[in-house]
């Protein structure tokens, strides 16, 4: 019984490190940060996403994030 759940917490732990940081701009023209197992999912769950927003995979330079986007 013990194992069952030991293999389960393995066959999981994957999915929770395999997250990558993506930038959007929300709506009130601010860069923000999510963080999301691919694109797809960053758009789904960004919260607050601007209607012309996409999101950009970020790398360790997350200095973008916090700047305001003009025009929006």
């Amino acid at each position: 019984m013990i194992g069952a759940f030991a293999l389960a917490a393995l066959v999981g732990a994957p999915a929770a490190t395999m997250a990558a940081d993506y930038a959007y701009v929300n709506t009130n023209g601010e860069v923000s940060l999510v963080s999301a197992v691919n694109a797809n999912a960053a758009l789904m769950t960004a919260p607050n996403l601007h209607i012309h927003s996409g999101v950009m995979l970020l790398g360790s330079d997350k200095s973008i994030v916090g700047d305001d986007v003009n025009g929006i």
